[in-house]
C-alpha cells in the first residue's frame, strides 16, 4: 500500500510539474516587458531557468517527479514558441 502512494504522490507531482511549467513558460513573458525584448526571447530566457530548477530538483533527489515535468513542459513550451517564430 506504501508503494502505491509513494506512486500516487509522484504522479501528482509530475501533473503539478507539467502544469507550473507550461503557465510559467507561456504567461509570464506576456505580462512582463523588459525593454525591447520580444516576447520569445523572455519566454526562452523563463524556460532556462525552470530547466535549471526542474534540473536541480531531479539530480537533488527531493520532488523528483516535479522535477521532471518543469523540465519536459518548459523545454517542450520554449521549443514550440521558438518554432512558431523561425517559421
Amino acid at each position: 500500500m506504501r508503494y502505491l502512494v509513494i506512486q500516487l504522490e509522484n504522479l501528482l507531482l509530475l501533473a503539478v510539474g507539467f502544469v507550473i511549467g507550461w503557465f510559467v513558460v507561456t504567461t509570464v513573458p506576456q505580462q512582463v516587458t523588459i525593454g525591447s525584448f520580444p516576447n520569445w526571447l523572455l519566454s526562452t530566457a523563463v524556460a532556462t531557468a525552470l530547466v535549471a530548477l526542474g534540473g536541480r530538483f531531479v539530480f537533488d533527489g527531493t520532488f523528483q517527479a516535479l522535477g521532471a515535468g518543469l523540465v519536459a513542459s518548459s523545454s517542450l513550451s520554449a521549443f514550440l514558441l521558438i518554432y512558431e517564430v523561425v517559421r
